[in-house]
């Protein structure tokens, strides 16, 4: 019985990670195509997750919907905080706050 706790655990952990590395693609390749769109810098070229939750699909089923934060600049010396929000691995929101345009 352990061995099967163990088992999934694993199997749970390894989908997870998997599911987790898909969605910061998505959201990475969507954050700077939407700077490069607007002519803003996006900053350090990284973004991090600080918020991963449970939602429900239009369809019905449970999936995690995840919620990154990045930086961006508009004239180089400020730094503006933005959000991407990703229902499973598909794109919903982008949000960038207000900013000083150059």
């Amino acid at each position: 019985m352990v061995s099967y706790i163990v088992f999934f655990t694993i199997i749970g952990i390894i989908w997870y990670w998997w599911s987790s590395v898909s969605a910061y693609e998505v959201a990475y390749k969507v954050a700077k195509a939407y700077c490069l769109k607007l002519n803003l810098q996006f900053l350090d070229d990284t973004l991090d997750a600080v918020k991963v939750r449970p939602c429900r699909h239009p369809k019905g089923f449970v999936q995690l919907c995840r919620t990154y934060e990045f930086e961006f600049s508009s004239d180089g010396d400020n730094r503006y905080t933005g959000y991407i929000n990703l229902s499973g691995n598909a794109f919903e929101t982008i949000d960038l706050g207000a900013y000083k345009t150059p």
